[in-house]
């Protein structure tokens, strides 16, 4: 399902993501403000500046400029929301907060990680916008105003102090880390879908593991990889292709120069040695 609008759409439009069996993807082709709100599921925005995953529930709040997009994954479920520069200044309105939320809300991509409470007031607030429409009742654009104005403090109270507030400790990440690492450890996953995986940006989880681990998250893995390596081949006669297959290596012949740069040694030569040290030690456990 592709949502491409080449024409301003009504505005403020208000859509139902209902969890559809395929991936949906928005091409934005106009200036003005989108809004998600995913309860389930996830996805990437795309940019010039590159691509950013993201798993809910979460919020992402961008300015759409022409060439950029978001795709959701099947199944993803939320709300979507599309206003003008017109239908934003006037929900912003000119009261105490108004120069913070224009300011926090006009960065190119806002994206805040949310507990699920959080997430469903902010996708009721997005679906009263559409109720207002749809019931045409007196006074509609007024309520539709401030029901957008809810929404937008909202978005900027996440966009905040209040947000980095609620940011995970180092510690926490590494824990979260560390646990993802051993549901996937043969899926390969990149650093980047462990961010997505844990909520956090590609950049925090790299500082976080280094503040705390000392090395890179990479490293990590690696070390975590060639520690599973080792046990297989010492406490195993299968062949070295099927360990290599064991942990996620499609290629052998890649794990065997991955496994020699992590330990200097080919995984034949290492199942050599051990076999020589295992010999050794039970002759000596021998002699009387």
């Amino acid at each position: 399902m592709v949502n491409q609008w080449q024409r301003p759409p009504p505005d403020p439009e208000v859509q139902l993501l209902r969890g559809e069996l395929t991936n949906g993807e928005w091409i934005f082709s106009e200036s003005g403000y989108r809004c998600f709100i995913f309860l389930s599921g996830g996805g990437s925005v795309r940019s010039a500046d590159g691509e950013v995953p993201f798993a809910a529930p979460c919020l992402i709040w961008l300015q759409a400029r022409r060439g950029s997009s978001l795709q959701a994954n099947a199944g993803s479920r939320g709300v979507s929301l599309s206003m003008s520069e017109i239908s934003f200044a006037r929900a912003v309105g000119m009261g105490p907060n108004a120069r913070a939320i224009r300011e926090a809300l006009s960065r190119p991509l806002l994206f805040a990680k949310l507990e699920p409470q959080q997430a469903r007031r902010l996708a009721d607030d997005a679906e009263a916008v559409l109720d207002e429409r749809m019931q045409d009742c007196p006074g509609m654009e007024d309520a539709v105003r401030h029901r957008l104005a809810l929404l937008l403090i909202g978005a900027w109270r996440l966009s905040g102090p209040v947000m980095r507030e609620v940011q995970p400790l180092p510690r926490t990440i590494m824990h979260r880390f560390l646990h993802a690492l051993e549901l996937h450890l043969r899926d390969h996953w990149t650093i980047a879908r462990f961010a997505q995986e844990i909520g956090v940006t590609t950049e925090r989880l790299n500082a976080m593991v280094r503040r705390v681990a000392g090395c890179s998250p990479l490293a990590i893995i690696h070390a975590r990889l060639t520690q599973e390596a080792v046990s297989l081949l010492d406490g195993s006669s299968l062949p070295i292709a099927e360990i290599a297959a064991t942990l996620g290596f499609h290629d052998p012949a890649y794990f065997s120069r991955f496994f020699k740069r992590q330990t200097g040694r080919s995984p034949n030569k290492h199942r050599q040695l051990s076999a020589l040290r295992s010999h050794s030690s039970h002759s000596f456990a021998a002699w009387p």
